[in-house]
C-alpha cells in the first residue's frame, strides 16, 4: 500500500483560499491520480475546493462525499450558452472561489471568463511546453501564474514564450510513495512489462515490439502488457498475432486505478518520446518498477543509470538490449526501481505539491489585491 505522509498544516495556509478547480475530461482520465492526491492535499489542510467539469468526466469514479463538482456545459446544445454560463456562474458564486486553476489548456478560456467574472486571479496547469498558436496566444494573457511540472517543462516554456517566463513556477507531481519495490518482488512469477499508450501511430511502436519479438526467440520467458486505444490498435494486434506472440503480449485499455496493475509488474516501459508530463511513469515509479525509456524523457525524475535506463526509442536493438540487461541484471532493475521510490519520497511528496499550490494562490491573491 502507499505511504500517506503526513500532510503537515502550514501556520500561513489560509483557509480563506478556496481553490475553483476547471479541467477537462481527458485531463482527468490521463491525470486520474494526481488529481486525487490534490484533492486528498486540500482536504487534510482544511481548504474546501470546487470542480467544474464536463458531464461523464468520470470524475464520479474516485471522488469521496464532500467535494462540489460543478457540470458544466450541462446542456450540450449551441443555443443554450448563456443558460449554461448563468448557471455556472450561480454555483460558482454560491461556492464563493478566492481563486480559479485551471488544469490543461484545453479550457483555458472559460477560466479567464470566471476570471474576470468573479475579479479572481486565475492560475493555469500546462502539461506540455508545446502549444499551438492559438493557445499560445490564449495563454499569454489573463493568468496570474503557469505551473508546470518539471525544470525541464519550465525551461521550455520559457524559452517558446519569454513574454510570460516571469510568472511561471514549478510544482512537482504529488504521489504516495509505495512502501514496498515491486520490481521482481514475485520470484515464482513470469517477469511482466507494462506500456501504458494512445496507440497513435503504429511506426512509433513496432520497435518496440520488434525487439520483444526477438527476445521471446532467443528464450527469455516473460509477459507484456500494452495499455490504451487509438487508431494504431488494430495494427498492434495483427503484428502480435502474426508474430507468434499472442501467449506472450496482451492488450487491454487502460484501468483504473493504474497503480492496483502496476503493482503485479517488473518494468515499465515507455518507448515514445513524452511532449508533456506522463502520470503513468510517476505512477510506475511509486510502485517501484523499473523504468525504461527513450533517452530523450529525461528529466527530473529520470536520470539514466540512477532511476531509470535509456534507450532508443526508434533503434529496436537498443531497445532489445536494454530489456535484455534488465532481465538478466535483477539487481540492476531492483535497485533502479528503489532509486527511482527514494527519489519520489524526497522531491514528489503530495505535501509538498499541495504546499507548493497554496503559496502560488496566496502569492496570486496578494497581487490581484494589491
Amino acid at each position: 500500500m502507499a505511504t500517506e505522509e503526513t500532510i503537515i498544516e502550514s501556520p500561513n495556509s489560509a483557509t480563506a483560499i478556496r481553490p475553483l478547480i476547471v479541467s477537462d475530461a481527458e485531463t482527468v482520465g490521463r491525470f486520474y491520480s494526481p488529481l486525487r492526491h490534490l484533492l486528498f492535499g486540500f482536504e487534510a489542510q482544511g481548504i474546501q475546493s470546487c470542480l467544474v467539469l464536463p458531464p461523464n468526466s468520470g470524475i464520479e469514479t474516485f471522488l469521496w462525499p464532500g467535494i462540489d463538482v460543478i457540470d458544466y456545459p450541462a446542456l450540450r446544445l449551441p443555443l443554450f450558452i448563456r443558460q449554461n454560463r448563468r448557471r455556472l456562474f450561480a454555483h460558482i458564486e454560491k461556492f464563493g472561489p478566492s481563486v480559479v486553476h485551471c488544469l490543461g489548456t484545453s479550457r483555458a478560456i472559460i477560466a479567464k471568463i470566471i476570471s474576470r467574472n468573479f475579479d479572481i486571479p486565475a492560475v493555469l496547469t500546462v502539461n506540455s511546453p508545446y502549444q499551438n498558436f492559438l493557445m499560445r496566444k490564449i495563454i499569454k494573457s489573463g493568468f496570474s501564474a503557469i505551473v508546470a511540472s518539471s525544470g525541464r517543462f519550465v525551461e521550455n516554456i520559457k524559452k517558446l514564450n519569454p513574454e510570460i517566463a516571469d510568472i511561471v513556477r514549478q510544482v512537482s507531481t504529488g504521489t504516495f510513495v509505495d512502501g514496498t519495490c515491486a520490481c521482481f518482488s514475485r520470484p515464482r512469477q513470469l517477469p511482466s512489462m507494462v506500456m501504458v499508450s494512445d496507440f497513435l501511430k503504429f511506426d512509433d511502436l513496432e520497435p518496440l515490439l520488434s525487439a520483444v519479438r526477438h527476445l521471446a526467440v532467443d528464450g527469455y520467458e516473460f509477459v507484456v502488457v500494452l495499455m490504451g486505444q487509438g487508431p494504431a490498435e488494430d495494427k498492434i494486434r495483427h503484428f502480435v498475432k502474426n508474430t507468434g506472440l499472442s501467449q506472450t503480449v496482451s492488450i487491454s485499455p487502460v484501468i483504473r486505478p493504474l497503480r492496483s496493475v502496476l503493482r503485479g509488474a517488473d518494468i515499465f516501459i515507455q518507448p515514445h518520446i513524452t511532449e508533456r508530463l506522463d502520470p503513468a511513469i510517476v505512477e510506475a515509479a511509486s510502485a517501484g518498477l523499473a523504468i525504461a525509456t527513450d533517452c530523450n524523457n529525461a528529466d527530473n525524475i529520470l536520470q539514466n543509470n540512477q532511476t531509470a535506463i535509456f534507450f532508443d526509442g526508434k533503434d529496436e536493438l537498443s531497445i532489445y538490449s536494454t530489456l535484455q540487461k534488465l532481465l538478466d541484471d535483477r539487481q540492476l532493475a531492483v535497485r533502479l526501481a528503489s532509486a527511482v521510490q527514494d527519489y519520489l519520497r524526497s522531491n514528489n511528496s503530495v505535501s509538498s505539491m499541495v504546499a507548493g499550490l497554496l503559496e502560488i494562490y496566496a502569492q496570486v491573491s496578494s497581487s490581484c489585491a494589491g
